[in-house]
């Protein structure tokens, strides 16, 4: 069974760019894709498509200075009584003689 062909004034016959049906363009209706659809294959885009998540705040709310910048405090604890020859600690260095 073939569809009927008819005039319209100021319409055209077009396809369906979904099921490929011909029709009036006046009929079909554009997706938010881009293609022009009969009204079966018409669809809404989706909520979440559009959905968009905010950066997140990595940055912290105050920041203290550090007065002691550069320096290195050691602290040694000799538990077995001998530290063994050649190591000293002095001013917060460590060295070995």
């Amino acid at each position: 069974m073939g569809r009927k062909t008819y005039g319209i004034v100021g319409d055209w016959n077009a396809l369906c760019d979904v099921c490929g049906f011909k029709m009036k363009a006046s009929k079909l209706k554009k997706r938010w894709d881009g293609l022009y659809v009969c009204i079966d294959d018409y669809e809404k885009r989706h909520p979440s498509d559009l959905f968009r998540v905010p950066k997140e705040d990595t940055t912290v709310p105050w920041v203290r200075v550090d007065d002691d910048a550069g320096t290195l405090s050691l602290y040694v604890i000799d538990i077995g009584g001998d530290l063994g020859t050649g190591f000293y600690v002095t001013d917060g260095y460590v060295g070995l003689e």
